[in-house]
């Protein structure tokens, strides 16, 4: 149930419209209430004990953004409330703006919940994965021929109408598939590992890698070869795979992303080669942007001001750099520009408490070591594309990483086996 309302959000445009991402917070809070209504999911999530830390930063996250909705913050309130003749000012210079990611910040606490849920069974966990490739291999044919029969010569972009946030999807998806690949491989024979449990998977990640080079995202396919060697280093030291097994692996994934590229990767390939003509204003954009959170880093502007921030920053210079975007392309400087370093703190806290804790746990699991260490990559995946995309401002994107920061912590402390 939580990939079928994961993948309506990636449908409908990523959930970016301020009623439609409102939407979906409803259907998380819904499903999270659906989830604790049932005794026996219930009963699984009261035992499980790996919230407490990730809650309390969580909780920091939210005080500090309802704390920039009123004046009492260091420095005082933005002076832009003494220019209009508001009072009460605030640190936030547009409060609606500000209360909305409240809103949408709890709807991913909400999924989250629900991919900590579905984690604390081995057998849900399973069928999670499952759903998530399947409705992935459905999207991605979708996408993939509709884009055919367009025959438009533009990157593939998917039903975010955006390239780079299709890239990440494409990306996170190829990890999962890759993972459930080897973990299939790994409790097969010889003899039988070519059946059906190992070619679907395999067809998904050969589907993926298709869709991802076709998005010609360079951040998105520099992140997917990150997340790779993070698999396998997760691999080779957790034990899972001989160094020899290792290096075979890892030549014939080269050689398959060589081939892959050689038939379909002209465009991703023209890109890079002319990055350094293409990204000036890219370059321009984060400078202007990096001034901008220097002059407040304490509490920043508020949460969802990025395009009231933007359009104060225009002049003359910068006009054809920023005129037009809606996002910085680095969710780490959005972040910083919006909730200062005393709000962002506690949010990046948060993610890397996630993941390091996940990682611990998952180098001494016996069980899902492999869909646990692709989950892992899929983190990177998001992280490193982070640097140069807005995938994260993408709110059904936003949601699906949340299921599976929530679907990885709970798995990684042991879940039942069932």
């Amino acid at each position: 149930m939580g990939a079928v309302v994961l993948f309506a959000g990636h449908l409908l445009y990523g959930a970016v419209l301020r009623k439609a991402s409102l939407s979906f917070v409803i259907a998380y809070a819904v499903l999270l209430t659906v989830c604790l209504a049932v005794p026996a999911t219930r009963a699984d999530f009261l035992r499980f004990k790996g919230l407490r830390a990730p809650a309390i930063l969580f909780a920091a996250t939210i005080a500090v953004a309802l704390w920039s909705l009123t004046s009492f913050v260091p420095g005082g309130p933005h002076p832009v409330w003494a220019y209009t003749g508001v009072s009460p000012g605030a640190a936030t210079i547009d409060k609606s703006a500000t209360l909305l990611e409240i809103i949408k910040l709890l709807g991913l606490a909400c999924v989250f919940l629900v991919g900590a849920i579905t984690g604390t069974s081995d057998q849900r966990a399973r069928t999670a994965i499952n759903a998530l490739l399947g409705g992935g291999a459905l999207y991605s044919l979708w996408v993939f021929f509709q884009h055919l029969s367009l025959n438009s010569g533009e990157r593939l972009a998917g039903s975010f109408q955006m390239a780079n946030p299709s890239g990440t999807l494409f990306a996170a998806l190829f990890l999962l598939a890759v993972g459930t690949t080897v973990s299939r491989l790994s409790t097969t024979t010889a003899r039988n590992r070519l059946t059906v449990g190992v070619a679907l998977p395999l067809s998904a990640a050969f589907i993926f890698v298709v869709c991802l080079l076709m998005t010609a995202s360079r951040g998105a396919f520099l992140a997917t070869g990150a997340a790779l060697i993070a698999f396998g280093a997760l691999e080779f030291f957790g034990g899972r795979v001989k160094l020899s097994r290792a290096a075979l692996i890892g030549l014939a994934s080269v050689a398959l992303v060589a081939l892959l590229l050689l038939f379909a990767g002209d465009r991703i390939v023209d890109r890079f080669v002319t990055s350094g003509t293409t990204d000036t204003g890219r370059e321009d954009m984060m400078q202007v942007h990096w001034r901008a959170f220097l002059a407040s880093p304490l509490m920043g502007y508020g949460l969802g001001t990025f395009e009231t921030v933007n359009r104060t920053l225009l002049d003359s210079q910068n006009f054809e750099s920023l005129w037009k975007i809606r996002a910085v392309h680095n969710v780490y400087l959005t972040w910083l520009e919006q909730a200062g370093l005393i709000g962002a703190a506690p949010m990046f806290a948060l993610i890397g408490l996630l993941i390091f804790v996940t990682t611990r746990n998952a180098l001494g699991r016996t069980r899902l070591t492999h869909a646990l260490f692709a989950l892992i990559a899929v983190d990177v995946v998001f992280l490193v594309h982070g640097f140069t995309d807005f995938t994260l401002e993408v709110y059904s994107m936003a949601a699906m990483w949340a299921y599976m920061l929530g679907l990885q912590l709970s798995l990684s402390y042991g879940s039942r086996n069932r």
